[in-house]
């Protein structure tokens, strides 16, 4: 706050300055918010934002005088009301929800096949020596095969295409006497070459079987049938 004497222009050889108008005359008054600056002419610069200076036209007996400047009200707060909105007769609005989520496809897979377990040879018949009557495959670029062998109503083994060549002794399964030798094939779609299958005896030397003459030579081609068949051969061992 500061206090300004009627008389404070007289006391100082400069002049003074309200709100950047001269005031040569000031009456006693208080004034707060304001600043006071002197410059190098001994003038008095008062800067009041908070004051309205009036003055009086030359001639005239009234004061420079200094108003308080009446701060406007505030304006009154409206709020804003908030939307409404209507809805057609029946409706109820459905929340949202996260939609579960289901793939285009659902995969399945399926367990590898599991080979067809060899069969386990039948009890000797008859006791035939080992070594002495073979079974032997030959495939020649062969496809969709797939042919069981079986001796004496006992499955030996299943030749297939593409499978690498097979030679087995049948002493286990053969005896004195007659026997069956079977060829079953299954229904499929043959292409390639022939699968070849030979029965009878032979000679084994240095991992090589010397057959002279098979008892039987069976022999499946692609023109044949695809839907499978079976077929029987007398094998008789004195």
């Amino acid at each position: 706050m500061i206090s300004l004497a009627l008389w404070l222009a007289a006391a100082n050889a400069g002049d003074i300055y309200l709100n950047g108008v001269r005031a040569d005359v000031l009456p006693v008054m208080s004034m707060e918010n304001v600043t006071v600056r002197f410059d190098a002419s001994g003038n008095i610069w008062i800067d009041a934002p908070m004051y309205r200076v009036s003055v009086v036209p030359s001639g005239a007996q009234a004061p420079t005088t200094a108003l308080p400047v009446a701060a406007a009200p505030p304006a009154a707060y409206t709020p804003t009301p908030a939307p409404t909105y209507t809805t057609s007769p029946g409706y109820t609005p459905v929340p949202a929800t996260t939609p579960a989520y289901t793939p285009s496809y659902a995969p399945t897979y399926s367990p590898a096949p599991t080979p067809a377990p060899r069969a386990t040879p039948a009890p000797t018949l008859g006791g035939l020596a080992p070594g002495g009557w073979w079974l032997v495959t030959e495939d020649n670029d062969s496809s969709g095969q797939d042919i069981e062998v079986l001796v004496n109503g006992q499955s030996v083994r299943h030749v297939r295409s593409g499978e690498p060549q097979m030679i087995v002794d049948l002493g286990d399964w053969l005896h004195h006497g007659t026997n069956t030798v079977t060829l079953r094939a299954a229904p499929g779609t043959y292409g390639g070459g022939a699968l070849l299958i030979y029965v009878g005896k032979g000679n084994e030397a240095g991992g090589t079987v010397r057959m002279d003459t098979p008892e039987v030579r069976y022999t499946r081609r692609a023109v044949d049938l695809g839907s499978g068949g079976e077929k029987s051969y007398t094998v008789a061992i004195p």
